[in-house]
């Protein structure tokens, strides 16, 4: 879940989430994620790399005993060995397993030149798009090149239905340019994030048939 900072929220006779314009605040927060290696999953990939590593202590004891009776050896490079070998095993595992769910990515990093992308816009666009609740859609980039419907604000997105933040990136170096979507449902207070898309933004464009992203 993405937490925005907004103004009151206040229920509306048009079925209408709130009426709080979209701030700075709220889109730091969905640019800062364009960056990648946040903290929180940095914080989680650490964790879960404990975790697991920890799960290896029982088979390692038992191990690393069987392996002291095996080669008649109470060594220390025996005994910790066998011992610390399934902790690290677990650690690495876990590591790569909770790696390959994460988007550890910067994507404000161009992949043509390595050079630092900037906004094209102050703020995001915001978007309606038909999905409501917790509909799903497949072919995201055909899907949202179809039927994203420009609104000024948040505030304008029909009740119970979902939004897009969109973010046009341009490298200042090369020129190439990303579009980065976020598919959100509004709530009070907050927008909970479904999923974040990245695409090459002038194969977005020609999908879509027009150009209204900034």
């Amino acid at each position: 879940m993405v937490n925005f900072i907004s103004t009151p929220p206040v229920r509306e006779s048009n079925h209408n989430y709130y009426t709080g314009e979209i701030t700075m605040g709220k889109i730091i927060l969905a640019r800062e994620a364009d960056k990648g290696m946040r903290t929180r999953q940095i914080t989680m990939l650490i964790t879960m790399s404990l975790v697991c590593g920890f799960g290896g202590l029982p088979v390692g004891a038992i191990l690393s005993g069987v392996m002291q009776a095996v080669l008649q050896d109470s060594s220390i490079p025996v005994m910790y060995g066998f011992l610390l070998a399934p902790i690290f095993a677990g650690m690495i595992i876990g590591f790569f397993v909770m790696k390959k769910d994460m988007d550890l990515k910067n994507h404000t990093r161009c992949e043509s030149c390595g050079e630092t992308m900037q906004p094209l816009t102050e703020l995001d666009t915001v978007f309606q798009i038909p999905a409501r609740g917790e509909e799903t859609y497949e072919n995201a980039m055909q899907y949202l090149a179809a039927s994203m419907e420009r609104v000024s604000g948040v505030h304008d997105i029909a009740f119970g239905q979902r939004g897009c933040f969109a973010c046009v990136y341009r490298c200042r170096n090369c020129g190439k340019h990303l579009l980065r979507i976020m598919d959100f449902l509004p709530d009070i207070g907050n927008c909970i994030e479904k999923h974040t898309y990245y695409f090459d933004y002038h194969s977005f464009c020609r999908l879509r048939g027009k150009n209204d992203l900034t």
